[in-house]
């Protein structure tokens, strides 16, 4: 007598409801995150709290390293009591970004800061398949402008809009 599946989704489903590799991705996820919220805690704790009323330069790292680390837990949390059902990662998605991290850091000191938030929105939206290229570079020039009215004008960061202009 065969013994029937008795997942009605089939059997390669089991691999997704925490049998298999893909059924612990939201728990690793959530374990990396809170390891690197680990390593805020310690830098912001390093650089120094302050006291409520002067808060020292630690206290915001420390803060997001805190929240980070309870959103993690809900994240490990919540994957345990979830479906079990793991969505499959868009690792062009993930690598448009990471590219588009490099290319602000690479840039922004060299061509400035408009023009270099320019060029990372236009690589961190280029897997988006539902913008044309013109509506990426809109969206490039309104991200560029909006950071240049904030960060320079509005709080006076010593950021150069532009480098050789």
């Amino acid at each position: 007598m065969a013994t029937e599946d008795k997942n009605p989704a089939g059997p390669e489903a089991n691999e997704a409801d925490g049998h298999g590799a893909l059924g612990w991705g939201g728990e690793i996820g959530g374990l990396i995150l809170i390891g690197l919220s680990i390593i805020f805690m310690i830098g912001g704790w390093q650089l120094g709290l302050g006291i409520p009323t002067r808060l020292g330069t630690g206290a915001f790292p420390f803060m997001t390293g805190a929240i980070l680390a309870v959103l993690a837990v809900v994240i490990c949390v919540g994957e345990r009591r979830g479906d079990g059902i793991a969505e499959r990662p868009d690792w062009l998605a993930c690598g448009a970004i990471c590219a588009a991290l490099a290319v602000f850091a690479l840039s922004t000191d060299r061509i400035g800061l408009v023009p270099g938030t320019f060029l990372t929105v236009i690589v961190a939206s280029l897997p988006d398949k539902s913008l044309s290229f013109a509506g990426k570079a809109i969206l490039g020039a309104a991200v560029a402008v909006a950071c240049w009215g904030l960060f320079i004008e509005m709080l006076n960061l010593p950021f150069k809009p532009f480098v050789g202009f």
